[in-house]
């Protein structure tokens, strides 16, 4: 399941000054007083009916706004906030699109999406407004980024104490009931940049299905004490996600949870019977259940504010889809003891980090994720979808298109056989979507992606349906051993690959350029490789 961007509380993100854009391609290639009935609960991104109807729910001003996939109730910000302060909280601007603004405006976070000030009104950002990457990159949290807090941390302040002083004392699973662990940056289906997550594996998942009883289900439980600040459905009844809050800026997330339970009994029910989201300020204690786990891996991740992954050539791509991502942290820190043994023993990976790795960009070569030219990075819709949109845009939905990951490339390290290079596209014939991921092959003589510049010119590599060297027992769906082995499987085709002096990459299914050429990009505002002279300005 995408963790695809909602309009909520704690989704907060930027104003910017631009004085110059710097060339991203082509934008076209490819309270009134009517409140509503006292027992209706009214969430953020939920349905609503009457538009410009407002209300109050969690601390948060809601207004029922069109969209062009209906009505929802979307955030405007805090309750009583100033537009225009910064008071050092997760909550920001109350900016609307289209609402009269000054050149001179200070930076400011909205809760409505990425918005700069353009001929005196709000509109969002889009590639064109934003500065360009250094030439080493970002090692540490750009201004303009918003923080962790910001993002998920429903309009609580920004946290005074230290990640480090939070620490994990329970397991997530029992021990006893944890098998091999699939790490970060696995690339999957329509997860074709590599996975924010890992996949935690169950003894259960040995079983056949059909075999499995109400004995098979095991607890998750909190490896801490923190808030449960989130409960949603990703569609079914067995696929819910938590979010729960440890404290200085360290979160952990839950994904594909096959059932809650314990503390979050009661908000299961209100799920099952209403679908969506359900923002909670729900205290849970380490080692207290909060679900049931068996006919699935559990998807884990931890998010730390104060790391920051450097690998992203531009960040900004991440601003229209799964924003937390630069802030992924390795989990087994966290842990210690006996706990931290089993955990890091489970992971199939065994380079360091045995943990994962998700951030893979090599800036001037193939190497890391890539984004369609003219879509606006992980969100797969269009640069003037946002420029000329009235209304927020919701994430996880591109118009007729069979995911928001049509527009995505990565080229990066197998997560396990890490000698092993991915090719994994969102269109590789379908230009609707179709997701493969193939053995990029490197024999001797040709260059790995994160040596493959400008001075190659195009090459043509080969590519194969990636085979594993382990087998099932039948109507297993167990996790992969430790440390398994990719091998090649059929010839999937060959694409040619050129790594352009402005930082762009040419593909092409096939063995020679024609005008079926496309052309990917990460980073918006750069010409020739490493010049980070456009001119920029940020009024703070």
């Amino acid at each position: 399941m995408s963790n695809s961007i909602r309009i909520r509380p704690g989704f907060l993100s930027i104003l910017l000054i631009a004085t110059a854009a710097c060339g991203s391609g082509s934008d076209e290639s490819n309270v009134n007083s009517n409140t509503p009935a006292a027992d209706q609960k009214i969430v953020a991104a939920s349905s609503c009916e009457n538009l410009g109807e407002q209300a109050q729910a969690d601390g948060y001003l809601l207004e029922c706004t069109a969209t062009d996939n209906g009505s929802f109730w979307i955030a405007k910000g805090p309750v009583g906030q100033n537009p225009k302060s910064d008071n050092g909280s997760g909550s920001g601007s109350t900016a609307t699109l289209g609402a009269s603004c000054d050149a001179k405006s200070e930076l400011a976070w909205t809760v409505i999406g990425v918005v700069v000030c353009d001929g005196g009104k709000y509109r969002f950002a889009v590639p064109d407004d934003f500065p360009p990457t250094p030439s080493g990159g970002y090692t540490s949290r750009p201004d303009w980024y918003p923080t962790l807090t910001q993002i998920l941390g429903a309009g609580r302040p920004e946290p005074t104490c230290a990640a480090s002083t939070v620490k994990f004392t329970q397991p997530v699973v029992p021990l006893d009931q944890l098998t091999t662990t699939i790490p970060y940056g696995a690339m999957l289906g329509d997860h074709i940049t590599p996975i924010d997550h890992a996949y935690l594996g169950n003894k259960s998942l040995e079983k056949p299905k059909t075999q499995r009883t109400e004995d098979d289900y095991i607890d998750v439980t909190a490896p801490a004490d923190g808030i449960i600040t989130e409960l949603s459905s990703l569609g079914a009844p067995w696929t819910n996600r938590v979010t729960i809050d440890h404290g200085c800026g360290v979160y952990t997330v839950y994904m594909v949870l096959n059932r809650p339970s314990g503390v979050l009994a009661i908000a299961y029910e209100e799920i099952l019977a209403k679908g969506g989201y359900l923002p909670l300020d729900l205290p849970i204690k380490a080692g207290e259940v909060f679900g049931q786990q068996r006919d699935n891996m559990l998807d884990f991740n931890v998010f730390d504010g104060s790391q920051w992954l450097s690998g992203f050539d531009s960040p900004a791509s991440y601003l229209t889809g799964d924003t937390w991502k630069p802030y992924t942290a390795d989990y087994l820190p966290f842990f210690s003891g006996a706990i931290r043994t089993a955990m890091e023993s489970s992971l199939q990976r065994t380079s360091a980090p045995r943990v994962g790795k998700i951030d893979h960009d090599v800036i001037g070569t193939a190497a890391g994720n890539w984004f369609l030219d003219g879509t606006f990075g992980y969100g797969g819709n269009p640069v003037d979808l946002y420029r000329n949109a009235t209304t927020p845009i919701p994430g996880g939905f591109v118009e007729g298109k069979n995911s928001y990951a049509w527009s995505h490339l990565s080229i990066s390290p197998h997560e396990v056989d890490t000698e092993q290079w991915v090719f994994s596209i969102g269109w590789f014939t379908d230009p609707k979507g179709d997701f493969p991921q193939m053995l990029l092959d490197i024999p001797a003589g040709k260059p790995a992606p994160s040596q493959l510049t400008s001075a190659e010119g195009p090459v043509v590599y080969d590519l194969y349906q990636l085979s594993y060297a382990y087998t099932r027992s039948p109507g297993s769906e167990a996790s992969a051993p430790v440390g398994y082995k990719l091998q090649r499987g059929q010839s999937k085709g060959r694409v040619v690959l050129q790594v352009n002096a402005d930082g762009t990459l040419s593909l092409e299914v096939g063995t020679e350029f024609t005008s079926a050429k496309r052309t990917y990009r990460r980073n918006f505002c750069r010409g020739p490789v490493g010049d980070a002279d456009a001119t920029y300005r940020q009024i703070v």
